[in-house]
C-alpha cells in the first residue's frame, strides 16, 4: 500500500535535497582554494591549473544555476532583480495557462471520448464484476449508498409526499371507468380464474369445516312443531342442503366450464361495462370514493406506508443475505456476463459512457478552467512560490549539480584548449 506524502514529508526532502547542490558548490570553492594556492607554488604540477578550472567553472555553473532556479520562487538573496520571482509575479497568468492547458489537453471532448474509448471501461467492468468478492463488494457498498440516502429523507415530508400524491390523484379522476376498464381487460383475458378458483375453494373448506352449524342454523330455522319427529326432519332438511351446497361448489372448483362459473364471469363482464358506461354505478363509486378518502383509517394507513417501506428497504439493505441483495448480486453477475461475452452490449454500454464523459467535459470543461485560475488567484504570492516548489523544488535541485558539474567539465575542456592554443 502506497504511503501518503505529507507536506512535512515534502519540506524535510526538498531541505536534504538542496543539500547536494550547497554542498558541491562548497566543495568547488574549497577545491578552488587549495588549487590556487598549490599552482602558484614554483615548480606545482600542471594538474593543478586543470583542477582550479574546473573547480573555478563548477563554481560559475553552481551559481548561475542557483540564481535561476531560486529567481523562479523568490529574489536572490532578497534582492529584487529584474524579472526574478517569477511564479510570484506572474501567478494569476500561470493559473489561467495551466487551465487552458488542462481543458485543451485534457478535457478536450474529442480526446476524452478517444481515451475513454481505448480504455474499454464497460469490458475491464466486466471483467471485474465476474469476481464474486468485487459483486459482493459493490452491492455491499450500493446498499450502504441506499441506505444513508433513505435515512437521510425526512419522514414528515415523506409522508407528505405519499399523502398528497395518493389522495390528490385519487381525488381527481372517477374510480369507475378505470375500474371498468381494468376489470373487462382482465375477465378477456381468463386472468380473473385463479382468484375466482380460489374464492369457490374456500368457500368450499369453510362449508365442509362448519357441517354441523349449516345442519342446525337450517334446522332452527324450521316450523317449531315441538315435537321431535319435526325436528329431526329439519335436521334432515339441512343435511341435504349442507350436501347440495357442498355439491355445487365442490362443481365450481373442479370445473371452470359449470353454469355457476359461467355465471360469475358474465355477471363480472357486464359489471365491468356497468362501470365505464352506468351514471348511476359510477355515482356510486365516486360516493364510496368520498368515504374513504374522508375516513380516517384511511389517513392512518397511507401515514404509515412511508415508515413501514422505509424500515422494511432499511431491514432488506442491511441483511447480506436477504433476498434483496441476492437478487442484486445475481443481476450485477448477469450483466457482468453481458458485458464480457456480449460484443454488441459492451459495445452500447462502451458509447454511453464515451458519449456521457464527452458531454461533461463540453458542458463542465471551462467550469474546470475557472476552478483552477480562481483557485491560484486566491493563492498570496508567497504561499504560490512555496506550494509550487515543494512539488517541483526537488527535481529542480538536479539542475544546480548539472550546474556544477557540466560547469566542471567546461572548466576542464577550456584550460585544456588555451594550454594547446597558447602554449
Amino acid at each position: 500500500m502506497t504511503a501518503t506524502i505529507t507536506e512535512a514529508d515534502r519540506r524535510r526532502s526538498l531541505r536534504r535535497m538542496k543539500m547536494w547542490p550547497l554542498g558541491l558548490l562548497v566543495g568547488a570553492a574549497i577545491l578552488f582554494v587549495i588549487s590556487w594556492y598549490f599552482e602558484k607554488q614554483p615548480g606545482s604540477s600542471w594538474v593543478w591549473g586543470y583542477v582550479r578550472a574546473a573547480a573555478e567553472a563548477g563554481m560559475v555553473g553552481g551559481l548561475a544555476d542557483w540564481f535561476a532556479v531560486t529567481a523562479l520562487f523568490r529574489h536572490p538573496m532578497g534582492i529584487p532583480i529584474p524579472h526574478t520571482a517569477l511564479i510570484p509575479a506572474k501567478k494569476d497568468q500561470l493559473g489561467a495557462s495551466l487551465g487552458d492547458f488542462v481543458r485543451r489537453n485534457f478535457l478536450n471532448p474529442d480526446v476524452v471520448r478517444a481515451r475513454v474509448a481505448a480504455a474499454d471501461p464497460a469490458g475491464r467492468l466486466g471483467t471485474y464484476l465476474q469476481q464474486p468478492a468485487a459483486r459482493q463488494r459493490v452491492v455491499a457498498e450500493g446498499a450502504a449508498l441506499a441506505a444513508t440516502g433513505v435515512r437521510s429523507i425526512n419522514d414528515a415530508d415523506a409522508q407528505l409526499i405519499v399523502r398528497n400524491l395518493l389522495f390528490q390523484q385519487a381525488a381527481v379522476y372517477a374510480w369507475g371507468p378505470p375500474a371498468g376498464r381494468l376489470l373487462g381487460a382482465v375477465v378477456a383475458d381468463r386472468n380473473h380464474e385463479p382468484a375466482v378458483d380460489a374464492l369457490f375453494r374456500v368457500a368450499r373448506d369453510w362449508v365442509v369445516e362448519h357441517e354441523q352449524q349449516i345442519i342446525t342454523l337450517v334446522a332452527d330455522r324450521g316450523p317449531a312443531q315441538g315435537f321431535f319427529l319435526a325436528r329431526a326432519a329439519h335436521e334432515q332438511v339441512g343435511r341435504r342442503a349442507f350436501q347440495e351446497l357442498r355439491t355445487w361448489l365442490d362443481e365450481a372448483v373442479a370445473d371452470p366450464q359449470c353454469d355457476i362459473r359461467r355465471t360469475v364471469d358474465t355477471w363480472l363482464a357486464e359489471t365491468a361495462v356497468r362501470l365505464r358506461e352506468d351514471p348511476d354505478l359510477i355515482s356510486r363509486v365516486e360516493l364510496f370514493k368520498q368515504r374513504v378518502l374522508a375516513s380516517p383509517e384511511t389517513h392512518e394507513a397511507v401515514a404509515s406506508i412511508w415508515p413501514t417501506t422505509r424500515r422494511i428497504l432499511l431491514e432488506s439493505l442491511a441483511d447480506p443475505e436477504g433476498e434483496l441483495r441476492r437478487r442484486a448480486e445475481d443481476w450485477v453477475a448477469a450483466t457482468a456476463d453481458r458485458l464480457v461475452d456480449d460484443e454488441e452490449f459492451r459495445s452500447g454500454v462502451n458509447d454511453r459512457i464515451e458519449g456521457a464523459a464527452a458531454y461533461l467535459s463540453e458542458r463542465y470543461g471551462q467550469e474546470a478552467v475557472v476552478l483552477i485560475s480562481e483557485t491560484v488567484e486566491r493563492w498570496d504570492a508567497g504561499e504560490a512560490a512555496d506550494r509550487i516548489e515543494l512539488q517541483v523544488g526537488r527535481d529542480l535541485q538536479y539542475i544546480r549539480i548539472n550546474g556544477t558539474v557540466v560547469g566542471a567539465l567546461a572548466g576542464i575542456a577550456i584550460h585544456a584548449v588555451g594550454t594547446l592554443l597558447l602554449g
